[in-house]
Order: structure tokens, then C-alpha cells, then sequence
């Protein structure tokens, strides 16, 4: 019986979709493993992730691990993006999406992006020259904590998110990038959907900052 596709696209498979909607060079370095790079909105965008090897059951069985608490271990992804800047004025520091758990609105158990959430920067000059009204709302509207460096060159953001092993979509789950805002898609489209997002949010605040925008 042939297996469903219920799950999804492999990642090479996801971006090579993604590469032919944004313009990008997509290289496939494995089954857990890509680099695309290429101009989107007149930018330099490079985007890597990476994920380790799944122990197979096989595997689990053999050494005698086979256990509840080996079949609950997560599977570690990695992703790292990058959009070229020319960064005029000089500021540099990080702005943060975050849920803070020790702010008094913050509500346990209450699934809302917005629960307790905050974006900060380093600065408030920082956050004035990268962040408008609408992207610092876009910023509140995601559901991951995510930091984004901003450099002399670039704005860059280095994720390490989790999944459940073995599944070939573990990259949607672990991948911030691949998360999307709003109701779940159908497949293909749910593994599609994020970096298109994800990474014209990105330009959009390189154009921010380049053009030293006063407002937030």
C-alpha cells in the first residue's frame, strides 16, 4: 500500500516550491538539510536549516531503549536566516517576540500569540529606526519566541526549535520559519506558507531601518 501524503512534503521537496515562488537557489544537502539563497524585494536573503538524524525504532529496539521516555525525545532543527541591510545609521542590538510568563496579563493555559506577549529591543532607538506599526504588530501576531540580530550588514535570526522524531514534516513543527499566522492551511500549502512571511517581515524592516523611520 502506498503511504498518503497526508503529512506533507519532505523539506527538500517544501523549498524547492518555495525557491520558485521567491526567486531563490535552493540546495537540497539531505533529507534534514537546506540552503537557499537569492534576491527577494532587492535583497540578498540566504536561509539555512538543519536537523539531525531520527533514531529509527530499529535503532531504539536494538540497544534496549525502546522505552516511553525515548519515544517522547525530541529531534533537534536548526534554522538561520539572513537579509542584507545597508543599515545607514550604524544601530545595531537585537529586537525580541517573547511570551513573558511573569507579566500579570500573562493567562496559563490560554492559547492567544498575544498572551503575555512583548517585543522589545536593546533600545528604544533601535525599535524606532527598525520597527513600524505594522510590523511590530506582525511581531505580536507570531506564536514562536524569536530574537532578530540586527547587524551592520544584515538582519539575522538564529532559531533551535524541536519535533517529534521521524516525521519527514518535522521542519513545520521546529522550524519558526515554517510557522504560519492565522488558521491552518491544507498540504502542501502548510509547509509553504511561512517563508514567504517570514521573510518579506524581514524586508520589510531592513527598509525600515534604512530609511531611519521614526515610527513604531
Amino acid at each position: 500500500m502506498s503511504r498518503k501524503r497526508e503529512d506533507g512534503p519532505p523539506l527538500g521537496e517544501a523549498w524547492t516550491m518555495i525557491g520558485a515562488q521567491l526567486g531563490l537557489a535552493v540546495e537540497v544537502r539531505g533529507e534534514r538539510s537546506i540552503r537557499a539563497s537569492g534576491t527577494v524585494q532587492g535583497r540578498g536573503v540566504v536561509v539555512e536549516i538543519d536537523g539531525e538524524a531520527a533514531r529509527s525504532s530499529f535503532f531504539r529496539s536494538l540497544f534496549g531503549v525502546n522505552t516511553i521516555s525515548s519515544r517522547n525525545q525530541r529531534e533537534a532543527w536548526h534554522t538561520a536566516v539572513a537579509v542584507a541591510c545597508a543599515n545607514p545609521n550604524g544601530t545595531t542590538g537585537s529586537i525580541e517576540s517573547s511570551v513573558d510568563v511573569d507579566d500579570p496579563a500573562w493567562r496559563p493555559g490560554h492559547y492567544d500569540p498575544r498572551n503575555g506577549r512583548q517585543v522589545r529591543s536593546d533600545s528604544p532607538d533601535l525599535a524606532r529606526r527598525a520597527l513600524t506599526t505594522a510590523t511590530h504588530e506582525a511581531l505580536m501576531s507570531i506564536v514562536d519566541d524569536v530574537r532578530i540580530d540586527v547587524g551592520a550588514d544584515a538582519l539575522r535570526v538564529d532559531h533551535h526549535g524541536t519535533a517529534i522524531p521521524g516525521s519527514r514534516t518535522g521542519y513545520v513543527a521546529a522550524s519558526f520559519l515554517h510557522h504560519f499566522q492565522g488558521d491552518p492551511p491544507p498540504w502542501p500549502q502548510r509547509a509553504t506558507v511561512g517563508p514567504p512571511w517570514w521573510i518579506g517581515l524581514l524586508c520589510e524592516m531592513a527598509r525600515t531601518l534604512e530609511a531611519g523611520s521614526d515610527a513604531t
